[in-house]
C-alpha cells in the first residue's frame, strides 16, 4: 500500500500541530486501518509556512504529479484543511484522485470516501475550511488597514533605505518607518538619474557597471528599481502629492495633514488572485502620513512616475512583430525581446538579447539580428518538418540516468537499514547508544529521501521516452497546421501556436537550433 502523507504547517500558527507530529499520527492511523497490509510512505512536507489558499506549494504539486502518475494508492493528511482551504480546489483535487483510483484518508475528521455520506461530509467540511479562512483574510485585512491609516508599518520587508523602529504609545508599542541615512543615497541616486533622462534600462545597466547592489549585496535589476521608484513612502507629504492621488482616486487623509515635513504610507497596492500576486489600481490604495522625512519632493516623485508612464508606452510597442517572442533564446542563455524603431517613416524591427543590452557586451557578444530573417530562417525549418517529421528534434533525455530497479534494490537496503534501526533504538531506547542510533537513523533517511527523488526523476524520465511517439505526432499536426494556415492567421495566434509547441528555440549567430 503505497500512502502519500501531506502534513502543513502555516508558520503564523504556532499552536497547530507541528509536520512532524502531524506525520506521526498519519502513520500510526495507517497502520491501524491497514493493519494487514506492507505499507510504503512517501512525505510532502516541503510546505511548511504556505498559505492553504495557495495550490503552488512545492510540495503539494509534487504529490499531484505522483497522483496522475499512479506512483500512489492513498493520499493522508491529519487533517482536511491542511491540503486545501477551497471548495472547488478541492472539489478538483478529489476528482483527479478518483481518476487515478486514490482513496484520500483525514486522519481528525476520520471519513470514508468510498460511501456517499462520507463524500459528503468531506465536501461540507471543505466549505466550512474555506470560509473559516475567508473571515480570517478578511480581519487581517481590515486590521491591516486600520493600522496603514494611521501611518503604521504593517510588517514585511522593508523599502530601500529604510529601517523599521519600535515607538511607545500609550500602553502599546508601534512599529514605523524611519529614513536609514547609511542607506538612502541609493534610493536619491535612482531619482536623480531617472528624472534626469535616463530609462529603467539605462539605470539597471548604471548601476552594474558601477557596482550598485541592494543592501543585501544583489544586483539592482529592473524590476527593483522599478519598486523603488513607484514607492509612495519616498514622497513629501505636500498638497502637490495630495492633488496627485486625489485625481488617481486613492483613499487618503484630510488635505490639513499635507504639511510637507513627512514621507507617505501606502497600502492595498497589490492583491492576490489564484495564487498570483497582482498590482492594484491607484484607486485601491490607501494613503497615509507616516513619521519618517521625505526622501525625495513631491515634485521629483510625480515627475518620475511621468518618467515611467513613457517609457512603459514605449516598451509596451505598437507593432506586433517577432513570432518567436516568448521562446527565442540568445545562444548565452538568456532570453531575445523583439523591438521596433520607426525612422523617416521606415520601420526596423530587431531581436536582441536581454543581458547584453542590460548587462554590456563582456557578458555577451551577440548584435541585433533583424525579425524578419530570424522569422523567415524559422519558418524554412518548420517546412521542412512539414516534408517529413523526422526533423523534429525533442528534448534528449539519453544522458540522464534512469535506472529504475537499481534504485528500486538501492531503496529496499536503505528501508531495511532504517527497520532495523528502529528495532535497536526501541531495544536500546533507555541506553546512552539511543542518540548515536538517531543521528544515523536521520543519515540513513536523508539517503532514503535523496533515492525516492532520484527514482521519481527516472520514472519522469521513462514516461517522457514512452511518450515521444505522441509528442512527436502532436508538434507535427501543430507545425502543419501553421504552416499551411501561416497567411491566415494573426500574429497573435501564431505567437500561441509557437509557444505551446515549441520548447526552446536557440540562436546562435545564424544557426537556429529547435527543441520541441
Amino acid at each position: 500500500m503505497r500512502i502519500g502523507i501531506y502534513p502543513r504547517k502555516s508558520v503564523y500558527r504556532d499552536n497547530s500541530d507541528s509536520v512532524s507530529v502531524q506525520i506521526a499520527l498519519c502513520k500510526e492511523y495507517a497502520g491501524i486501518i491497514y493493519k494487514d497490509q506492507p505499507l510504503e510512505f512517501r512525505i510532502y512536507d516541503k510546505d511548511e509556512g504556505f498559505s492553504g489558499k495557495n495550490t503552488n506549494r512545492p510540495s503539494f504539486q509534487e504529490l499531484m504529479k505522483d497522483v496522475t502518475n499512479n506512483a500512489l494508492d492513498v493520499v493522508m493528511v491529519y487533517k482536511l484543511d491542511r491540503i486545501s482551504r477551497n471548495v472547488k480546489e478541492f472539489s478538483t483535487m478529489y476528482e483527479t484522485f478518483e481518476e487515478h483510483h486514490v482513496s484520500f484518508v483525514s486522519v481528525k475528521e476520520s471519513f470514508d470516501t468510498s460511501a456517499p455520506i462520507g463524500r459528503t461530509v468531506m465536501y461540507i467540511l471543505a466549505a466550512f475550511a474555506q470560509l473559516e479562512r475567508e473571515n480570517t483574510s478578511e480581519r487581517v485585512a481590515d486590521n491591516m488597514l486600520a493600522l496603514a491609516e494611521s501611518g503604521r508599518w504593517t510588517g514585511g520587508k522593508c523599502p530601500s533605505g529604510m529601517k523599521s523602529i519600535k515607538k511607545k504609545i500609550g500602553a502599546k508599542e508601534h512599529a514605523y518607518l524611519m529614513v536609514d541615512q547609511d542607506e538612502i543615497w541609493r534610493v536619491k541616486l535612482l531619482y536623480e538619474l531617472l528624472i534626469g533622462g535616463y530609462s529603467i534600462t539605462k539605470l539597471e545597466r548604471h548601476c552594474r557597471d558601477h557596482g550598485i547592489k541592494s543592501q543585501n549585496g544583489a544586483f539592482l535589476n529592473a524590476s527593483a528599481i522599478y519598486n523603488i521608484i513607484t514607492n509612495p513612502v519616498y514622497c513629501q507629504n505636500d498638497m502637490e502629492a495630495y492633488y496627485y492621488f486625489e485625481e488617481q482616486g486613492c483613499k487618503l487623509p484630510p488635505p490639513s495633514l499635507f504639511d510637507g515635513a513627512h514621507g507617505l504610507m501606502s497600502y492595498g497596492k497589490h492583491t492576490t488572485q489564484k495564487d498570483k500576486r497582482l498590482v492594484q489600481s491607484k484607486d485601491s490604495w490607501t494613503i497615509s502620513i507616516g513619521i519618517h522625512e521625505p526622501v525625495v519632493s513631491a515634485n521629483d516623485w510625480i515627475n518620475a512616475q511621468k518618467r515611467l508612464g513613457v517609457n512603459k508606452t514605449f516598451r509596451k510597442g505598437k507593432h506586433s512583430v517577432g513570432i518567436l517572442k516568448g521562446v527565442l533564446t540568445c545562444k548565452c542563455g538568456a532570453k531575445m525581446t523583439a523591438r521596433t524603431y520607426v525612422k523617416n517613416n521606415i520601420r526596423f524591427s530587431y531581436y536582441f538579447c536581454d543581458k547584453r543590452v542590460r548587462q554590456g557586451r563582456e557578458y555577451c557578444e551577440s548584435d541585433y539580428v533583424r525579425v524578419d530573417m530570424i522569422d523567415e530562417l524559422f519558418l524554412k525549418q518548420l517546412q521542412k518538418i512539414r516534408i517529413s517529421p523526422d526533423h523534429i528534434q525533442l528534448q534528449d533525455y539519453s544522458d540522464e540516468e534512469s535506472n529504475i530497479s537499481a534504485i528500486q534494490k538501492e531503496l529496499e537496503i536503505v528501508t531495511a537499514s532504517i527497520n532495523n534501526l528502529a528495532k535497536s533504538l526501541r531495544e536500546n531506547i533507555s541506553s546512552p547508544a539511543a542518540k548515536y542510533i538517531v543521528n544515523q537513523m536521520e543519515e540513513v533517511d536523508a539517503q532514503k529521501t535523496a533515492l525516492e527523488a532520484a527514482l521519481r526523476r527516472a520514472e519522469q524520465i521513462e514516461q517522457n521516452k514512452k511518450n515521444a511517439a505522441n509528442t512527436i505526432q502532436t508538434v507535427y499536426n501543430n507545425v502543419c497546421y501553421l504552416v499551411d494556415n501561416f497567411d491566415k492567421l494573426s500574429y497573435e495566434e501564431k505567437n500561441e501556436l509557437i509557444r505551446k509547441t515549441v520548447k526552446t528555440c536557440r540562436l546562435d549567430g545564424n544557426e537556429l537550433s529547435i527543441i520541441f
